[in-house]
């Protein structure tokens, strides 16, 4: 089956269900959301075409370094959600 999408939202919506819950940060869906636009404003997107191109892209999850990104950046974004919240 082919289709485009960014690999890269589903990883962060992955991610955000495991750890979201644990950060200091308001648990409302608006500052959710924030946390997430502004998490995907600060990775690099990763388009694919074919359910094959999603498995490679799946192994990035995998390689610790990018559990670090994915939290380094989550957390930088939890804190300007936490000075500015929207709700």
């Amino acid at each position: 089956m082919k289709y485009l999408r960014n690999y890269t939202e589903e990883s962060v919506k992955i991610f955000m269900d495991k750890w979201y819950q644990e950060a200091d940060v308001c648990q409302c869906e608006t500052c959710r959301l924030d946390v997430m636009a502004l998490m995907m404003n600060n990775l690099k997107p990763k388009y694919v075409v074919t359910d094959t191109g999603a498995l490679y892209a799946q192994l990035d999850e995998f390689d610790p370094q990018n559990k670090i990104d994915f939290m380094t950046i989550m957390s930088q974004a939890c804190e300007m959600v936490k000075k500015s919240p929207r709700h």
